[in-house]
């Protein structure tokens, strides 16, 4: 009843327990996705042949999603709350991409620069996430002739994968509509 008056009692969290909810439970999803992704590329239809994608990709693939992920909070926050929360983030995936933290800042900031860059292309985050897997696996080199010329995904191929990548997507409405993040 409380929330029809628009008045609901939401759990307070600090930014620093909402990094590592944020960080661990989508690096679980990474890690449970991970081999789809990799079968429905490696087995897809839609390629003249397999681009054998490897489980030691997975790497990769972490990358985009957690970048994604990153840019689409950037949207559910001001900007000064989504900054210290993206670097609490930050802070934490830096474990899941390397041991030496310095190289693991150096590809998490290389990799960002370059999902920004697709950003400006493709509006819509997930399309430029399916962008990226596309070109970090080198897509185009398994496909038609006609489609390498081009250098653009198989349209069929491409929707699949935008559909399977919005399983990545962190849920941030629902976050929000349990829990108030402190800052």
């Amino acid at each position: 009843m409380l929330k029809f008056f628009g008045i609901s009692k939401k759990d307070k969290i600090t930014v620093k327990d909402t990094s590592k909810i944020f960080t661990v439970a989508l690096n679980k999803v990474v890690n449970d996705g991970y081999p789809e992704i990799q079968s429905f590329l490696n087995n897809n239809n839609n390629l003249e042949r397999s681009p054998n994608i490897s489980e030691e990709d997975i790497k990769w693939f972490r990358l985009i999603i957690f970048i994604g992920n990153l840019h689409i909070m950037s949207t559910k926050f001001e900007e000064n709350e989504s900054l210290e929360l993206r670097n609490e983030i930050v802070d934490k995936l830096l474990q899941y991409l390397d041991s030496d933290s310095e190289v693991a800042m150096d590809l998490f900031l290389n990799y960002e620069s370059y999902f920004n860059d697709l950003l400006v292309k493709q509006i819509d985050p997930v399309e430029a996430m399916s962008l990226a897997v596309f070109d970090k696996y080198n897509i185009n080199d398994y496909q038609s002739e006609l489609l390498k010329r081009k250098n653009e995904p198989n349209p069929v191929l491409f929707n699949e994968l935008i559909k399977y990548l919005s399983h990545f997507v962190w849920n941030w409405e629902e976050f929000q509509e349990k829990c108030k993040v402190t800052f």
